[in-house]
């Protein structure tokens, strides 16, 4: 039996694995066996995965310094949708950092720390590079021109 997983956006065929456990017979060690290699497998692609977001996070931590340093005084620009937290922040980005109304200046690198770690799920975490990503698109146009 075949079927598409609902949820999947590359339309992968799910084909489930059905054994039969009936009183007085055994699992094979065979299939078990099977079973911790695939495991295994995904074990290892989670930590590829997220190896690949902290890489990420890093990069985007110097681009967001530089994006800072490169502002004036008078420029800011307003950091909105950013965590995945459901009382979101206000946060600016300046040439000294992060701001936060009525909080001290929070240094960029804590920043985007803490925000990929209150993500928590990898899912989570892709959204926010995603969204910290997007401003800073948004962010290089408008000190372009």
């Amino acid at each position: 039996m075949r079927k598409w997983l609902s949820n999947n956006s590359n339309n992968v065929l799910f084909t489930p694995l059905a054994y039969e456990v009936r009183p007085g017979n055994y699992l094979s060690s065979t299939a078990i066996d099977a079973s911790m290699l695939r495991i295994n497998k995904l074990i290892d692609k989670m930590s590829a995965m997220e190896q690949e977001i902290a890489n990420e996070t890093e990069i985007l931590k110097e681009q967001y310094i530089s994006a800072s340093s490169a502002m004036g005084d008078a420029h800011n620009y307003f950091l909105s949708g950013v965590e995945s937290a459901p009382s979101q922040k206000s946060y600016l980005l300046t040439s000294r950092g992060i701001e936060v109304l009525g909080e001290e200046v929070i240094p960029i690198s804590a920043f985007i720390d803490n925000v990929v770690r209150y993500a928590v799920s990898p899912k989570n975490k892709i959204e926010v590079l995603y969204n910290l990503v997007t401003h800073l698109k948004k962010l290089d146009q408008m000190l372009s021109s």
